[in-house]
């Protein structure tokens, strides 16, 4: 059946027009992003584990922890020659004091100011100064005595002896009730969160792995979980640069800024085009200005979803995105959180309460993806991850499987060698195993089709009432609705079936009947798919009006069909699943069967009704001509004598 029209190809060209909405992806770059997705999984998993195992073998490194302290001391970023507080008791003895300024090491005078961040460390590479703070601060040599010149708040100068090393840091934890091992997790604690993350990012990526938005938001999760502590520690130990590291982290929040932008359907505007081609700025920014920026890219992100929550109506879209702005909006003040707690552990004024501080960041930011994902999941697992009854279905039925089988195996084979012993005594061999699988196969397999029977109606209901019971109304229908009233009824089931949030039925080349779409809509439709046969591809996911298309074929004798049953996609834009199409495919030739039933006996209530109206006509007729044969004869009758 050709839907022949206009074609779409007679378009004007030359003009870009962007996207209603990001389309899903095709196979190729769904090929492409399955590869890079499958290799960052790879790396959130054994980066982490790895980065662990390096830490824990490795020679005792806490003093990262808090810059200065394997000199006794701990002190900011911004200003390496101001000490803010002792570290240890072997410090507090060689006379370092909270306050002190370092004036000199080795007799070699500091700057007043003296920053050690990666990028002042790298432009005063040759600098005596920072090349002798270089050394106190990151060395690698223990139990080196140092001789440093302070300035005291008092503004007397006075000469303290210092010993480098992890003693210092380490006497300071068990101070406050931590063992140096227990010290060397204090700054990962959020791998406890990791397990359920790379689950969710799992779950987000497969509930519809060519759905852009939700597999750029799993893939956020896991550049995050690959770039962060411990799996830094892994990659800096296996030789990556640390740029590639910083990189990795970098494209993690542009990648989770598109997704909230994005989510939940992908709608594009010219204005949301812009700001997502401004997301990569990102890549070149460092330090509080690169914080800065993501949290004022966050704010416009919630802002732009909760605008978005205000202009939908009351439905089970404005709850998804009620759950998912919860999420973004918790991680965006978690995140907040986070990043204050890492700027003011540089003005913390003891080691247990930098510690402190550091737990918390370290906890928030892990708190934060936490609520992200819970947000992001509620909102997709409720109401948007239909296949997910298909995963739980077949999981029930594997389980109960699984459980009779063993169950009747262990009866059958306890049951069998209790008998067998008694005749043969201990020496039976392996006969009652043997037995016992064999009673398990033949008691199983007529259960079988009753697990699946019950697990469809428990977890597919809408599936199963589609399957067994549209059937059925059709059969009950079609000796008494008239052809629109049919259609209209399998429209409406195969909707509530599938969650199709449109559909419409071609019949004999007409459009006869639509549910959430007008025919008009539907009549541009056929024209844009002008010489293209319907038969070819009845499952489109590029499509946004009608992804699925079912021929209605009354018989596997007859091979053109008599028509079509268009169906739209689901709320979230994703299509039927591959169980919805095959019952739908399984019930088309009743559907078909039904409809040409309908449409024969409308034809030959018609015929009856024009031949009950002709004869209707001509009995009048013969009635008028008998009226005014048998008038004039009256009217010559004499009267009465």
């Amino acid at each position: 059946m050709q839907l022949a029209l206009a074609s779409a190809a007679q378009e004007k060209r030359g003009r870009f027009r962007l996207p209603p909405a990001v389309p899903p992806f095709s196979t190729r770059t769904y090929r492409i992003f399955t590869l890079i997705w499958m290799t960052a999984l790879l790396l959130a998993i054994v980066g982490p584990a790895m980065g662990i195992y390096y830490r824990y073998a490795a020679a005792d490194n806490n003093s990262q922890l808090v810059l200065g302290s394997r000199a006794g001391f701990g002190v900011a970023p911004g200003d390496a020659t101001k000490i803010r507080f002792a570290v240890g008791p072997e410090a507090r003895r060689s006379g370092i004091r909270p306050g002190d300024d370092i004036i000199a090491i080795y007799g070699l005078p500091l700057p007043a100011v003296m920053p050690v961040s990666e990028q002042a460390l790298a432009d005063n590479a040759e600098d005596p100064a920072y090349i002798a703070m270089g050394n106190l601060l990151y060395g690698t040599d223990s139990s080196s005595e140092v001789p440093l010149t302070v300035r005291g708040t008092d503004g007397r100068t006075r000469e303290v002896v210092v010993v480098t090393g992890e003693q210092h840091i380490d006497s300071a934890a068990r101070s406050v009730g931590l063992g140096p091992k227990l010290l060397s997790f204090i700054d990962i604690l959020h791998v406890l969160f990791y397990p359920f993350l790379l689950w969710a990012a799992w779950i987000l990526h497969r509930r519809n792995a060519r759905d852009a938005v939700s597999s750029i938001l799993s893939l956020a999760v896991l550049l995050t979980i690959s770039a962060e502590q411990p799996s830094s520690f892994f990659l800096a130990a296996i030789g990556v640069p640390r740029v590639v590291n910083v990189g990795l982290f970098d494209l993690g929040n542009i990648c989770l800024l598109a997704g909230i932008l994005l989510f939940p359907h992908g709608r594009l505007s010219v204005r949301l085009a812009v700001l997502l081609a401004f997301l990569p700025v990102l890549l070149f920014l460092h330090g509080q200005l690169y914080q800065s920026v993501f949290i004022g890219f966050m704010i416009i992100a919630v802002l732009l979803l909760l605008r978005c929550l205000r202009q939908t109506p009351s439905s089970d879209l404005r709850q998804q995105i009620r759950w998912a702005l919860l999420g973004f909006s918790g991680y965006a003040l978690l995140r907040g959180v986070s990043i204050l707690a890492d700027s003011m552990k540089w003005w913390t004024e003891t080691f247990a309460t930098q510690m402190l501080v550091e737990v918390v960041a370290g906890l928030s930011f892990a708190a934060g993806v936490l609520v992200l994902q819970l947000g992001l999941l509620i909102a997709l697992l409720r109401y948007r991850l239909y296949d997910a009854e298909v995963v739980i279905s077949r999981s029930a039925n594997f389980a109960l499987i699984t459980v009779l089988i063993g169950g009747i195996f262990a009866a059958a084979n306890e049951g069998v060698k209790v008998f067998v012993q008694g005749l043969y005594g201990p020496d039976a061999g392996n006969s009652p195993g043997i037995f016992a699988a064999a009673v398990a196969t033949v008691a199983v397999t007529p259960l079988y089709d009753k697990i699946q029977t019950w697990s469809a109606k428990k977890f597919q209901r809408n599936l199963f009432l589609l399957r067994d019971d549209l059937p059925e109304c059709v059969r009950d229908l079609r000796e008494t609705a008239t052809t629109n009233e049919l259609i209209e009824e399998v429209l409406l089931r195969i909707e509530r079936g599938v969650r199709a949030v449109r559909s419409a039925a071609i019949v004999n080349g007409k459009v006869v009947s639509t549910r959430g779409v007008s025919a008009e809509e539907v009549e541009e439709w056929r024209q844009s798919r002008e010489g293209q046969s319907l038969e070819e591809d009845s499952a489109e996911s590029k499509d946004r009006l009608f992804p699925v298309r079912l021929p209605l074929v009354p018989s596997s004798d007859d091979v053109a069909p008599i028509g079509y049953i268009l169906v739209g996609p689901r709320p979230d834009g994703t299509i039927a699943s591959k169980d919805e199409q095959n019952a739908l495919n399984e019930i088309s030739e009743s559907i078909a069967r039904g409809i040409r039933n309908v449409i024969k006996r409308e034809a030959r209530e018609r015929l009856v009704m024009d031949r009950i109206e002709a004869n209707a006509r001509r009995i009048e007729a013969l009635e008028a001509l008998l009226a005014g044969r048998s008038s004039p004869t009256l009217k010559q009758a004499p009267g009465p004598a």
